[in-house]
């Protein structure tokens, strides 16, 4: 039976790329590749604007596949003289090879593949040989193959190289302008830029003229009419400023509006002198990147863009790292019912980032794209136009970020021409008595349109910085119900003064915005919420939900919504609303987090230091179906690079779409797993590393048990604990005051004495609260005038019952206990009221590991190893069902609390190694509930899973990781 050969193949797998990329020449089996001597590549795949990428192919099993690849690192090509820094090693499916020559074609372009990524990241041949992933095979289609080509292509090595060059001419060209320049010249720059003079804000500056300088060098390449900046250059040898404007005058009449624009004016402001050192020291970089091949790498001032923006902090600009928008914009964009073929049907689009920054997550959305329709074999500069004169719009407050976001996007094609952009910039504060006051982009949850304020407000950045005869740009539109996808990763900050104690308001800080401004813009922000039916904004969640509220205006039905938000927005008190907003019109929820320690970790952004999470759903219409469950995935780490990113939201999206499972892994490789997920009925469970803990959680809402490794679940007596009493009385009820300083609650809290009226058990004190029994440790006395009042609330509120709010897992060690006698709780220790003769059954469970899994589950988990309830929601904590106890069963927990009483557990996050308790867990489920003994070998399964979560250890020395590690 013929055969085909690995030569065959290869010709018609590098005939089949050339279609993926119109910027591709992709060769096969061809000689003379290489400087030195050396075997013949099986394809080479070369573009004009990124590095060119090996790819070296074996049937499999393909035993010396990656051997092969890896002698490929650090040779020279003949006919460009870089070096290859990465080769794609490739196992093509086995049954190619029988496949009749007529067919081969369609079955390669159908076919699977598994690939690995060999790259060399020293400067020297062989030098420190890295393989991603780490272990086993990516499996993936032609097109996937295609996309990881492209990617390897950027060169991250580049990238970082290229930015150490730019921050270093940045920072250098800032310094000679603080040393050198009139402080009126400091002053002028920052009024062009919105911004208080300063280090930061010379560096913003200097940054956008760098941009300029590097989009000239570009642009001399692309047109003929465009002199080089050498020509700027006096006979003397100084660059001349006017001939430098007079040259940027030039491109600016043929294009490139938003990049050389402002830059102009940043330049006509410096002096002769310093612009000429300043433009000498950015030539110098541009030249040193062009050495190298970065000088086509138009991102690299957005990637250094966090690092110089000024009022950061009030403003929360804070950066989204490349790889984090990769993720967030491969997993919205997969979801938009587009014919990728077809250019008409894209340019149809409307994607938004009316937060927009440094335009990373547009940017992002567009390379999402523009990849779609290359796969298709579409020619994407063909899209440039449409894209930046019709589908994307941006907006933020400061000139300097929409300057940067459309000088980012327009150097996805620079050759291409466009008009007019929607790139916005936003007014903030006070505007005078015509424009009256702003609050940014949220002003756009009320309205449709956007008026050009030139100078001081909403200015549309142009390509080419005229008006179309008949149109009117000064006006841009924003419509309810336009977008088909909104991605943004907003601000976080407050509209409380938790942040800084000296400032009034600091969600509207920035801009030196007086005290006055601050106070208006928060009313202004209100009286938006009031008119809104069922908002998401919330004071207390920051002016990221504020956001859900703007994105939620201009979705269309079937639209998208994309967004980083912090990770308190899946369970903080004051995210309900905009939760509830989202089941109420949102299917398909997909909530992505990390599970790790630490909360830089733990961020999608630069900087933060603040866990956050990816939010993914799609609008449904007014008559759309149930949201059904939400799609939780939790990572084991921050995606590193742009190719692991678009790799795990390939994956993702096809277990949320394809997987009838509820919990399972999330697989780079057979051998290599990247997170986990699975289905929820609400929004807990975010930030688990085990599915298995979701799993057992699920079932027991379901009053069932399945633990790790049981084939079925079986019944088990739990129910919420609303089912079997009442919460406490609120701590500020007890011992509270009014606004106005009056008695909210009857008491004054005092020190305890020998034989108190009330007794109280206000506060945590990790060394007396080991035994299930614990004492009070304060007294109320009644204020004036509130005796009755006392009274009565010690009859309705008082219990030995207690219940812990905010459990410091890797510190404490009890979830509930019992008072000696009756008590009050305090704000640590909340009652609960329910039968005195369920208290011990009550409590036994609480503390048992099934109880402490349930507290964790259901409280908040921002920060590490601790666990926060509050006192509206301990209602919602799953209990044992005392309801359903026989009278036998309630005699035996008693006995098993009177045995148990005097003993010491450890720290929760220590069950792992605590015999009492597990000898609690064995009393529990098996004397008490009726189990099997073989059951505790699966639940001591669970109890170290839940102990190994970062979640719960906090890092702490005493996690189970490190004890296994050490034993």
């Amino acid at each position: 039976m013929p055969r085909n050969t690995e030569r065959t193949l290869n010709a018609k797998l590098a005939e089949c790329l050339r279609g993926k990329h119109p910027g591709w020449t992709v060769g096969a089996e061809q000689t003379g590749v290489f400087v030195e001597k050396q075997k013949q590549p099986d394809i080479v795949v070369s573009r004009v604007e990124g590095l060119t990428v090996v790819v070296e192919t074996e049937y499999a099993p393909a035993a010396t596949v990656e051997a092969d690849a890896t002698t490929r690192l650090g040779q020279m090509i003949h006919h460009t003289g870089e070096t290859v820094e990465q080769c794609i090693a490739v196992r093509l499916p086995a049954e190619l090879r029988k496949v009749a020559q007529e067919q081969l074609e369609v079955a390669v372009r159908a076919a699977r593949y598994s690939f690995a990524v060999i790259t060399s990241e020293g400067e020297g041949l062989f030098d420190d040989i890295r393989r991603w992933p780490r272990s086993g095979w990516l499996e993936g289609s032609l097109d996937d193959l295609a996309g990881c080509i492209e990617i390897v292509a950027l060169s991250e090595r580049r990238v970082a190289r290229g930015g150490k060059i730019l921050e270093d001419a940045v920072s250098q060209a800032a310094g000679h302008l603080q040393f050198h320049a009139p402080k009126y010249v400091l002053h002028r720059l920052a009024e062009k830029l919105h911004q208080e003079a300063g280090e930061q804000t010379n560096r913003m500056a200097m940054a956008i003229l760098a941009n300029a300088v590097i989009f000239h060098m570009r642009l001399a390449w692309l047109h003929p009419e465009v002199a080089d900046l050498a020509s700027c250059r006096a006979e003397s040898g100084p660059f001349l400023k006017r001939n430098v404007l007079d040259n940027w005058g030039r491109i600016l009449a043929i294009n490139y509006w938003p990049i050389f624009n402002l830059a102009s004016d940043l330049l006509r402001i410096l002096p002769e002198r310093e612009a000429q050192a300043i433009v000498d020291r950015l030539d110098r970089m541009a030249g040193e990147l062009e050495h190298f091949g970065a000088i086509d790498i138009q991102d690299l001032s957005g990637r250094m863009f966090q690092q110089l923006i000024t009022d950061r902090k009030f403003l929360a600009t804070f950066y989204t790292l490349p790889a984090s928008a990769t993720l967030l914009a491969e997993l919205a964009v997969s979801r938009l019912g587009v014919d990728w073929s077809d250019a008409d049907c894209i340019a149809m689009l409307r994607v938004a980032d009316l937060a927009c920054g440094t335009g990373a997550l547009l940017g992002a959305a567009y390379h999402a794209i523009a990849s779609r329709y290359r796969r298709k074999g579409g020619h994407d500069g063909a899209l440039h136009t449409a894209m930046m004169e019709q589908v994307l719009t941006a907006a933020d407050i400061m000139p300097a970020a929409v300057h940067l976001t459309a000088s980012t996007l327009s150097g996805m094609h620079p050759g291409e021409s466009f008009g007019h952009t929607r790139m916005i910039n936003m007014p903030y504060g006070d505007q005078g008595a015509e424009a009256g006051l702003s609050i940014g982009s949220l002003d756009l949850i009320q309205v449709d349109e956007t008026r050009a304020l030139f100078g001081t407000g909403r200015t549309g950045l142009h390509g080419q910085g005229v008006k179309e005869e008949g149109t009117n740009v000064e006006v841009l539109e924003v419509r309810h119900g336009s977008m088909d996808l909104v991605i943004m990763n907003p601000p976080f900050t407050r509209a409380t003064n938790h942040e800084v104690a000296e400032v009034r308001v600091p969600s509207f800080a920035g801009f030196m915005t007086t005290d006055e401004e601050q106070a208006r813009m928060s009313v202004r922000l209100k009286e938006i919420r009031k008119r809104l039916v069922n908002p998401a904004g919330h004071g207390n969640a920051g002016l990221a939900s504020n956001f859900i509220d703007l994105a939620h205006a201009k979705l269309r039905s079937g639209g998208i919504l994309a967004m980083v938000l912090p990770a308190s927005f899946t369970q903080g008190h004051a995210w309900a609303n905009a939760r509830a907003l989202l089941c109420r019109h949102y299917r398909d929820i997909l909530v992505i987090g990390i599970q790790t320690y630490g909360n830089t970790d733990r961020a999608f952004s630069a900087d933060t230091g603040m866990a956050e999470v990816l939010v993914v759903a799609t609008l449904q219409g007014p008559n759309g179906e149930s949201p059904g469950e939400v799609f939780v995935a939790n990572l084991f780490q921050r995606p590193r690079t742009l190719l692991e990113a678009a790799t795990i939201a390939r994956i993702i999206e096809r277990r949320r779409v394809d997987s009838p499972e509820d919990a399972g892994r999330i697989r780079l490789t057979e051998r290599q797993e990247a997170g986990n997920f699975f289905r929820s009925d609400g929004w807990n469970g975010l930030g688990v590393r085990e599915a298995t803990l979701a799993i057992f959680m699920k079932s027991l809402e379901r009053r069932s048990l399945l633990l790790p490794r049981m084939q079925v679940a079986e019944p088990i007596p739990v129910c919420a604990l609303d089912h079997i009493g009442n919460r406490g009385i609120y701590h500020l009820d007890i011992d509270g005051t009014t606004s106005a300083g009056g008695a909210r609650g009857p008491f004054d809290i005092e020190p305890l004495s020998a034989l108190p009226e009330y007794p109280i058990l206000k506060a945590h004190n990790t060394r007396r609260e080991r035994q299930l029994i614990v004492e009070p440790d304060g007294q109320g006395r009644s204020r004036t005038g509130c005796r009755e009042r006392a009274a009565k609330l010690w009859h309705e509120g008082a219990s030995r019952l207690h219940y812990t709010l905010d459990f410091q897992l890797n510190s404490q060690a009890l979830a509930a206990c019992l008072t000696e006698s009756s008590s009050l709780g305090g704000r640590a220790w909340p009652n609960f009221l329910t039968q005195e003769s369920w208290e011990k059954a009550v409590v036994l469970w609480a503390n048992t590991t099934l109880g402490l899994v349930s507290f964790w589950w259901t409280g908040t988990r921002q920060q590490q190893g601790r666990s926060i309830m509050t006192i509206s929601r301990l209602p919602e904590l799953m209990s044992i069902d005392a309801s359903r106890l026989s009278d036998q069963q309630i005699i035996l927990s008693e006995k098993i609390f009177d045995d148990i009483r005097g003993m010491t557990f450890l720290p929760a996050n220590e069950a792992y190694r605590d015999d009492v308790r597990k000898a609690l867990d064995r009393a529990v489920l098996v004397e008490l509930l009726g189990f099997e003994d073989h059951i505790l070998d699966n639940l001591a399964l669970l109890r170290d899973q839940w102990c190994a979560e970062p979640s719960v250890h906090g890092g702490k020395a005493t996690r189970i990781e490190i004890m296994q590690e050490t034993a």
